[in-house]
């Protein structure tokens, strides 16, 4: 017979507010991350991985082209991210007011990584990569891209625009690949690459001193 005590389950300690989340790690502490979502049915993981990114001690910004909305709401995406977000710009200009230190696009469709490597920047998410691209070029800010698609998307049109992409110092996180389709890894490895990209940046930045030093 069930007894009221039965449900007398452990939560854990409370937080200090309800949108607060439980660090798992410092790595990401004092980096701001914007997080774009795109046109693909695995933008419905942007909260998980909105939360696994503050896990990590960052603060995140949530930019979405019209389609993401499609699959994810904007109401997950604000509770989880703490912010606003960013489906189009206005004269607030929150394509460059946020001043992310690293742009991750996850999922990243088709479309945006073409319209990135040609140069069209005709809704948030692609003017904010816009100028993300050039922030990359003077080496102040890390941009990642994770494709996500049906594999015969994965054409040669699609290679070249990463291979453009990847030379002008995008980072390139490859997929997960299952069912003959890319498709976006691991909120925990999306994490992982993010930390890299900083820690990589931290060494490289380290050695030019030296260089620099070195009579």
């Amino acid at each position: 017979m069930a007894i009221p005590n039965d449900y007398r389950w452990d939560l854990g300690a409370q937080l200090l507010g309800d949108r607060s989340v439980q660090s798992t790690s410092s790595a990401l502490t004092g980096k701001t991350v914007a997080l774009l979502l795109t046109g693909g049915i695995a933008a419905y993981r942007g909260p998980d991985l909105c939360r696994a990114l503050r896990k990590a001690g960052a603060q995140v910004f949530v930019f979405v082209t019209p389609t993401a909305l499609q699959f994810v709401s904007r109401d997950a995406l604000e509770w989880t991210s703490g912010n606003p977000v960013v489906s189009a710009l206005d004269g607030r200009a929150q394509h460059i007011e946020t001043q992310p230190d690293i742009y991750l696009v996850a999922p990243a469709s088709y479309s945006t990584i073409n319209k990135l490597a040609h140069g069209i920047a005709d809704n948030a998410v692609t003017t904010a990569l816009a100028s993300a691209l050039g922030l990359v070029e003077s080496g102040q800010v890390h941009l990642l891209l994770a494709p996500t698609m049906h594999g015969s998307m994965v054409n040669a049109i699609l290679r070249q625009s990463l291979a453009t992409l990847a030379n002008l110092g995008c980072t390139i996180v490859p997929p997960r690949g299952e069912d003959g389709k890319a498709k976006l890894p691991s909120d925990a490895q999306l994490v992982a690459a993010v930390v890299a990209a900083v820690v990589a940046a931290v060494v490289a930045a380290k050695v030019a001193a030296k260089v620099a030093v070195t009579p």
